[in-house]
C-alpha cells in the first residue's frame, strides 16, 4: 500500500485477507477503479481482472463493510478525506454517523445549514450560537445590559409611533 489509509477505507478493508478481497469490498462501496488502485498502489489494470473476474465480484446479498448500512452514504474519496458524497432518496439525505458524531448531534437532533451560492454548509447548533454571539458582541459592552438596551430602544421606538401619530392628528385639514 503505498498511503496512509483513511479511518474509512481501513473499516471497510479492515476484514479482508487478500489484495482481491479490499479490491472487491472497495468496489462494493462504491470507489472507483482508479481510487482503487491509488489507495492500494496496485495497477489499474490488476484492480480492473479482479472485478471482471466471472462469479468473483461482490454482491448484494453479502453483509455490507462494517460502518456502512443500507442507505449510509461512501466516503467520496479524494485528497479530502473528510468530503464525502451523499445521495438524495425521495428528498432525503442521510448523514454518516461520523458526520452527526462530529457535529455533536444524535439521529432526532437539530443541524444548522447554511445555503451559499454554490454550497450548503452544515454547522452544529453550538457552532451557530458562539457565531451568533460573535456577530452581536459588537454591541455588547461590559456593565451594559443587552435586555435594558433593546428596552430603552424599544421605547423610543414607541415614543416616535406616538408623536408621529399625534402630527398627523393636527395636520388634518379642516372643513370649512
Amino acid at each position: 500500500m503505498s498511503a496512509p489509509l483513511s479511518p474509512q477505507v481501513a473499516r471497510l478493508i479492515g476484514g479482508e485477507t487478500t489484495v482481491a478481497g479490499k479490491i472487491r469490498a472497495l468496489a462494493a462501496a462504491g470507489y472507483p477503479r482508479a481510487e482503487i488502485a491509488r489507495i492500494l498502489g496496485k495497477r489499474y489494470q490488476h484492480v480492473r481482472n479482479v472485478l471482471e473476474e466471472p462469479g468473483k465480484t461482490k454482491t448484494a446479498a453479502q453483509p455490507e463493510p462494517e460502518g456502512l448500512a443500507e442507505g449510509d452514504a461512501g466516503a467520496f474519496v479524494h485528497d479530502r478525506p473528510k468530503t464525502y458524497r451523499l445521495e438524495v432518496k425521495n428528498g432525503t439525505v442521510t448523514l454518516p454517523p461520523e458526520v452527526l458524531a462530529a457535529l455533536g448531534v444524535g439521529p432526532n437532533g437539530a443541524i444548522i445549514a447554511d445555503l451559499g451560492e454554490d454550497s450548503f454548509t452544515l454547522i452544529s447548533t453550538h457552532e451557530a450560537i458562539r457565531q451568533l454571539q460573535e456577530w452581536a458582541r459588537p454591541d455588547v459592552r461590559p456593565g451594559v445590559s443587552m435586555v435594558d438596551k433593546l428596552l430603552a430602544e424599544r421605547r423610543r421606538d414607541v415614543e416616535m409611533e406616538e408623536r408621529e401619530s399625534r402630527d398627523r392628528r393636527a395636520w388634518r385639514p379642516h372643513d370649512d
